[in-house]
């Protein structure tokens, strides 16, 4: 572990246990998704409707940004998750090295087969937090604080991540975000959506509610299909 990190999480670690009522408010709200990760997801619904239901001249430059910000934030993730897998090292989290000496909350969640770095959570929310900003100064602001202090914060406490894994996910994010939204790729991305939602609303709004789902809860479900598969996958080419 280098010093920046040791730095920050030993200050983090040297607070668990003073106050065990806040430790376990801190746990809660680490997987209370009603709390943390919901509202910039439900924000990014706000946004889709503030200009009315139907496809117009008003609302088109909003939708587009909300969908390049979604479908560029979905290969950041799948794209980070893809080079840790085949090209970086596993890191192990804060709260499973015990070779640190550090001491955090006990959560419930098994960590140890997932590798650390970089931060998931910070590539999709401050993705998602910069689509919110180019939309609605109020939305981004509210999306920021919710990222930092519900989202990410707590997940350093926790001994989930490092700093450094939350720093490197918040620049993937925000460059993600900048990229989707440039006009050029949020018309590209967006164009054959917008056709969809035009012909066909009801199929296509029951896609995107599972979409939008399956990201409040990080793909979690998807994640562990694939992982599922992958087993079988390997097993089954041996």
């Amino acid at each position: 572990m280098n010093a920046f990190d040791y730095s920050i999480l030993s200050f983090f670690s040297g607070c668990v246990g003073r106050h065990p009522r806040f430790d376990h408010a801190v746990i809660n709200l680490s997987s209370a998704t009603l709390l943390t990760v919901s509202p910039v997801v439900a924000m990014c619904w706000l946004a889709w409707f503030k200009d009315g239901a139907e496809t117009n001249d008003k609302n088109v430059g909003t939708r587009q940004t909300i969908l390049s910000t979604l479908l560029v934030c979905s290969a950041a993730l799948l794209l980070s998750r893809v080079i840790v897998k085949v090209f970086l090292p596993f890191r192990v989290r804060p709260l499973c090295d015990a070779t640190s000496g550090l001491h955090f909350p006990a959560g419930t969640t098994d960590w140890q087969n997932w590798s650390s770095f970089p931060s998931d959570h910070a590539i999709l929310f401050f993705t998602l937090t910069v689509g919110l900003f180019s939309i609605s100064r109020l939305l981004g602001w509210i999306a920021l604080l919710d990222t930092v202090f519900l989202i990410c914060l707590p997940r350093l406490y926790l001994g989930i991540h490092y700093p450094t894994d939350v720093i490197a996910g918040a620049v993937i994010g925000v460059a993600a975000g900048f990229i989707a939204r440039d006009k050029a790729v949020g018309i590209c991305l967006a164009k054959w959506p917008l056709q969809w939602v035009e012909r066909q609303p009801g199929l296509f709004y029951a896609v995107f509610f599972v979409f939008m789902y399956q990201m409040a809860v990080m793909f979690w479900d998807v994640r562990l299909l694939g992982s599922e598969l992958a087993r079988v996958l390997v097993k089954l080419l041996r």
